[in-house]
């Protein structure tokens, strides 16, 4: 998989997508802690967090939801958002053959392999804010950070483009239980 990400990393520079670090580290079954990293990144970086959900019902519309790992999403907004009926997760075997993508290793990267264009892609505006943004290369051990306008640049390469707004995220607010 570590070849595959490189040549994957190699095709960026082909295309003139530029990245400005590509980190090796444990493959990732989760968000990856990027602390450890601070003294190169700075405060000004945000990872990626993606998330393949689609309809439960009717028309299963799919999409790529992209927003900072340590935001939780409040899926119940973010279909009365979208317009759409309740979100579920896409199931491991549709992932692979929708996206070319396992669980824990799915990246904005994946959307080259959506050739129907059946993902619909959307990024969170804070995101926007970040000077730098960590994805996965096609590989969940390794990770690059790039400015968000070169994601763009890169899903304009394939013939995508994404929307950006502003996703819903659960609120803090802890129910206490007496």
């Amino acid at each position: 998989m570590t070849k595959k990400a490189f040549a994957f990393c190699d095709s960026l520079d082909r295309k003139g997508i530029h990245y400005e670090y590509c980190i090796r580290h444990k493959e990732a079954t989760g968000c990856v802690d990027y602390s450890r990293w601070h003294e190169y990144l700075k405060d000004d970086y945000a990872v990626g967090k993606h998330l393949l959900v689609q309809e439960r019902k009717g028309d299963k519309k799919k999409y790529l939801v992209v927003i900072d790992s340590t935001k939780q999403v409040d899926f119940k907004a973010l279909k009365d958002e979208l317009n759409c009926r309740k979100l579920e997760f896409v199931s491991p075997s549709d992932m692979e053959s929708l996206i070319n993508a396992t669980p824990f290793n799915v990246s904005i990267f994946n959307m080259m392999y959506d050739e129907n264009k059946e993902v619909e892609i959307i990024i969170d505006e804070d995101l926007l804010a970040a000077s730098k943004v960590a994805f996965h290369p096609l590989y969940n051990g390794m990770s690059i950070f790039m400015p968000l306008e070169e994601c763009f640049n890169f899903l304009k390469t394939i013939g995508r483009s994404a929307e950006v707004m502003t996703i819903p995220i659960k609120s803090e607010e802890k129910v206490l239980i007496k």
